[in-house]
């Protein structure tokens, strides 16, 4: 169920009191002025209804899979003991159009922020949670009563750990400054050159690995799909003249997450997994037969309708357009293959808001 925020006060930070920047110890967040308390969120019976009928806990957590990072930035503050400041951060980062998306899964939540920023010239809109007691009572608890199934929650474990040593204050003790970064070394990235200087006596702690997936409802395959899912027509061309469509559906991952991706084949029961020798750190998972993409793919969207406003929604409903167009055999007149060409230009990059 989603998480009501009443009690739970956390200290977030407003687009105007952080950015992203390269600092002593590499990328890390860079803190102004303007510490703002994020609002109490307080839901009467109505309202909090309204938030359950919006966003499953599975949906979040496959949205999560595809789309968060769990990550712990580190930064020179000489205010600080030991003159650095740690930051466990949450995020999930999308593309500007999606902010009323990201709205959303902070009024699941009931606590984060929401920004919008240009990052090398793209629009980009930012939800965070960052204040250790909203991380340790609220985001944790909810990946742990619902696990990610990615690679993804290595990262997660480790940077739970780092949460609770920091809520005991453990990290103002340098022997456990030093334990964060042992476990922060494997995490995402690592440690950036200049902490690797910092900190010459660190050892990377053991990655779990995450094996034995489990998809246990059919709305956490719905919300990794909005996330890393690709709608796409295909089309094939005779004397520069298109002659025939179909449809395709994938999901790519890094190729640490082939189990996952055989996982998600067998819960279809269609599609192929398969590797591109131009890309051998990725792994796809690929449905081409229409009878399986109407059958198994579509059919999953509609007994499991989304609740969310994010683009790739369009572009779902664009694809069952043209699905419909070849179920009626429309593709196989020019007037039908023109219409699916014109539906097919304004889908993914294609398409303008």
């Amino acid at each position: 169920m989603p998480y009501y925020n009443i009690f739970v006060q956390g200290v977030e930070y407003s687009v105007s009191s952080f950015t992203i920047s390269d600092g002593a110890f590499g990328s890390c967040f860079y803190f102004g002025t303007g510490l703002i308390l994020a609002p109490i969120n307080k839901f009467n019976g109505e309202n909090a209804k309204n938030v359950a009928n919006k966003l499953s806990p599975f949906w979040v957590t496959g949205f999560s899979d595809a789309e968060s990072s769990f990550s712990v930035k580190v930064g020179k503050d000489v205010t600080r003991k030991h003159n650095i400041r740690i930051v466990p951060v949450f995020i999930i980062e999308l593309h500007s159009r999606d902010i009323a998306l990201l709205n959303m899964i902070r009024d699941f939540f009931g606590l984060g922020t929401v920004i919008t920023r240009v990052r090398r010239g793209k629009p980009t809109a930012i939800y965070s949670v960052q204040s250790l007691k909203s991380l340790s009572e609220v985001i944790i608890p909810h990946f742990k009563q619902y696990p990610l199934l990615t690679q993804k929650k290595a990262d997660f474990i480790l940077f739970s750990t780092i949460v609770n040593l920091m809520i005991t204050g453990k990290h103002l003790h340098y022997e456990y400054l030093v334990e964060i970064m042992s476990i922060k070394a494997s995490m995402n990235t690592g440690l950036s050159n200049s902490l690797k200087m910092a900190f010459p006596e660190i050892k990377k702690v053991e990655r779990p690995i995450i094996c034995s997936q489990v998809i246990k409802s059919p709305l956490w395959l719905v919300g990794f799909i909005e996330g890393e899912g690709c709608f796409y027509i295909k089309t094939m061309k005779k004397n520069n003249v298109v002659a025939q469509v179909s449809l395709a559906f994938s999901i790519s991952q890094h190729s640490r997450d082939l189990d996952l991706m055989n996982t998600i084949k067998d819960y279809l029961h269609c599609g192929i997994v398969e590797k591109a020798s131009t890309r051998p750190d990725s792994v796809s998972f690929v449905v081409y037969r229409y009878l399986d993409i109407s059958e198994q793919i579509i059919s999953l969207f509609k007994v499991n309708p989304r609740r969310s406003r994010g683009i790739k929604s369009l572009d779902f409903n664009d694809f069952c357009k043209v699905a419909n167009l070849i179920e009626n055999k429309s593709h196989l007149t020019q007037k039908g293959i023109h219409e699916i060409i014109r539906i097919k230009k304004g889908m993914n990059s294609g398409r303008i808001l």
